[in-house]
Order: C-alpha cells, then sequence, then structure tokens
C-alpha cells in the first residue's frame, strides 16, 4: 500500500494542487510560484507587484493570482478537489512526485518544460535512467509487433526500461515485451492514472504498476481530451535517453514524440516499413531526412545509446549478449528448428523441407528468431544459435 505523506510532503502538495487550478498558470509558472514561496497561502498574501517580478508573471496575471486567493468560494472549491485528490490517491495507491523529490527522473528534469508535479502508481528507480521510448500507430501491422517485440526483448535484455504510452498497438505490445522478458516498464498516460481505458480488465496494468510505473500530469479521475497527448508525448521522450518509432503515418502522435525528443537533444531512431504502406510513411520520412537512424536490431540501439551512458554493457565477459528467459517452443516451430543447424540453410530450401507455405515459414523464423534459437544472415539464410 501506498505510504501516506508526511506533513511536509502534504503542505507541498497541497499547495500544488490549489495553485495549479488557477487558469493559465501552466507547468513553468507553477514551478516558478512553488520555488519562490512556501505555501499557496503564501503566494495568495503576496502583491501583484511581488508576483510580477517572476519570471514569465505580467501584472494581469498577478491580479488574477491575488483575486483567486482572496475570493472565498473559489477557494473552497479549490481545496474540496485537492483533498478529493488525496482520497482518490489513497484509494489507487497513487502518491504525487514533486520536481524536487529526491527520486525524481533526472532525464525529464532536464527537458525544458518539466511537470512541477507527476501523479505516480508504482516506482521508478535510478536504473529507470537507462530508458528507450518505443512508439507507433494504434493500428500494427503484425510486422510491427514482431519488430517491436524483437527489438524491446533485447533492450531489455540489456537492462534497458522501455518507456511508451499504454495506446492500443505498438504502445501495448512494447509494454508486454518488456514484461514477458523479466524488465522495467514505465506507462506514461493522458489521463488519470486512475483510468486505464485501454486495459479495463486489468490485463497489464497491475504488471506494470508491480515491475515499474503509471505516470501521469494529469489528475485521477481526467478523462482523455486531445489536448492532453501532446503534453503527454514530451513526457515520454523527456524520460528517455532516445524515441524508436516503429510505425507512424506522416501525422501520427508518434512523430510528435520524436519531434520532442530532438527538441530535447535526444537520440530518435526508427524501424524503416514497406514503402507502399501508409504507416510507414512517417518512420521512413524519419530516415530519409536524417532526422532518425535506421534500426535493424538492438545493438544499433544500444551502440548509439553507450556514449551516454558507461551504465549499458552490450555484452557479458564471454562475448555473449545476455538473454531473456527460455520460452518454449511450439510443435511448428520445433519441427523448422530441427531442419536448421550450425551451418546456414536457405529459407528456399526450408520450404522444400518443411512443405510449409513461404509467409507461415517466415512468421515461424521470425517467432524462433525473437526467442534467440535462429539467427538470420544476409540473401535470406539462417543458421541455429549454439
Amino acid at each position: 500500500m501506498m505510504a501516506s505523506p508526511n506533513a511536509s510532503d502534504f503542505g507541498k502538495h497541497l499547495s500544488f494542487l490549489i495553485l495549479s487550478q488557477i487558469p493559465s498558470i501552466g507547468s513553468h509558472r507553477l514551478r516558478s510560484l512553488l520555488a519562490e514561496f512556501s505555501s499557496h497561502r503564501e503566494v495568495f498574501s503576496a502583491s501583484p507587484e511581488r508576483i510580477r517580478q517572476l519570471a514569465g508573471f505580467s501584472e494581469k496575471l498577478g491580479a488574477e493570482i491575488c483575486a483567486f486567493g482572496q475570493n472565498k468560494e473559489k477557494m473552497a472549491l479549490a481545496e474540496a478537489q485537492a483533498y478529493r485528490q488525496f482520497e482518490l490517491m489513497e484509494k489507487y495507491h497513487a502518491r504525487l512526485m514533486a520536481i524536487s523529490d529526491a527520486d525524481y527522473p533526472a532525464l525529464l528534469k532536464q527537458i525544458y518544460t518539466p511537470p512541477a508535479y507527476l501523479f505516480v502508481r508504482g516506482s521508478l528507480t535510478p536504473e529507470d535512467s537507462r530508458s528507450l521510448a518505443v512508439v507507433g500507430t494504434r493500428q500494427a501491422t503484425d510486422y510491427g509487433k514482431k519488430a517491436t517485440r524483437k527489438l524491446c526483448q533485447g533492450l531489455v535484455a540489456n537492462r534497458m526500461t522501455i518507456v511508451s504510452g499504454l495506446a492500443y498497438g505498438i504502445d501495448m505490445t512494447a509494454h508486454q515485451a518488456a514484461l514477458e522478458a523479466g524488465g522495467r516498464t514505465l506507462a506514461v498516460l493522458a489521463c488519470g492514472v486512475d483510468n486505464i481505458y485501454t486495459d479495463p480488465k486489468g490485463k497489464i496494468y497491475p504488471a506494470i504498476i508491480e515491475n515499474g510505473a503509471l505516470l501521469s500530469e494529469e489528475w485521477l479521475g481526467s478523462e482523455i481530451t486531445a489536448e492532453k497527448f501532446p503534453k503527454r508525448n514530451r513526457i515520454i521522450s523527456g524520460l528517455s535517453l532516445g524515441t524508436l518509432v516503429v510505425e507512424s503515418d506522416y501525422k501520427g502522435g508518434a512523430l510528435i514524440t520524436a519531434a520532442y525528443a530532438l527538441d530535447q537533444n535526444r537520440e530518435v531512431f526508427a524501424v524503416p516499413g514497406n514503402i507502399f504502406a501508409k504507416k510507414a510513411n512517417g518512420t521512413n520520412s524519419l530516415i530519409r531526412d536524417a532526422k532518425a537512424k535506421l534500426v535493424l536490431s538492438a545493438e544499433d540501439i544500444l551502440n548509439e545509446l553507450q556514449p551516454h551512458t558507461s551504465q549499458i554493457n552490450l555484452f557479458e565477459e564471454n562475448g555473449h549478449r545476455p538473454l531473456p528467459p527460455q520460452e518454449s517452443l511450439s510443435q511448428e516451430e520445433s519441427d523448422i528448428l530441427a531442419l536448421i543447424n550450425a551451418s546456414p540453410i536457405q529459407i528456399d530450401e526450408l520450404v522444400e523441407k518443411s512443405g510449409m507455405a513461404v509467409s507461415d515459414l517466415q512468421c515461424t523464423l521470425f517467432e524462433l528468431e525473437l526467442k534467440h534459437q535462429v539467427e538470420q544472415l544476409p540473401g535470406k539464410f539462417f543458421k541455429r544459435i549454439a
């Protein structure tokens, strides 16, 4: 169960919840007020002239802030709504994390407009600073999902935390792949952390809370609205050393996340897609315009990120990449694996020996790659991994 805040934290959180209800205050101005004044009461006791001296504040806004604090009806409502948030946090075992807290993500603190506070269900660890955002379309193709699983498994095997938005499609696949590989994952929501609209039956979010966290800048009980997604996307990229876009059209939300990553001076990666597929237009254009590095394997990402952290070890001392736990094979996978040995075999020969259709065989081979049983070589050759 989430521990209740101490008296100091309670007062700090109460001030945040009340001040954030002032119209047009915004995250940047809110941080300025909380840094300058010890509480919301001190803010409302200040003169408009003193507030105006803070960066980003006009005399008009200073007067509006003071008027808000002097309006008994508005203050009563603001306090009631703040205490309602404390009740919801207790109900959902959530907490408020301030930018001044020791466990506030260091990477997120570096962006231009970091959230003053985050609502959190779960936990963040120092190891989560080794993180990659994985984003893409909600209408993911089989290719996109398989690429996401393969890349996330390789990243988790190298102790990377996967960050995404818990949307349908690529996001959900990324979270699931991280959990299945025994890794950590952070889900950033565009609504309250109590409103898991993409997982109403709780198939995945309890595991995310256990092995990472749900995070949001939005109050508990808040619903999805269109303008909240860009705000959410800046947090996804801000939490991460880089952003990987798997599938996206030109106007996909994933490209907004990539744009934020570029603005935040973070790495951007993209999985190449079919030139005839609409869902690959965005990713292919990122690569074409040199805004993203083309990715074919997890090692492509890890090699680029290695200069940013000395903590990421691509290989164990024996020279082999650490692998996720072994997964059981289906009968079909076992039959195909029996036809492959250490000597490379071409896919046409496998078609002939197995009697399978090429499309079915390709799917099976891809699953064997994900389970680290076979390796694909140039020319559509495959060999067994010893």
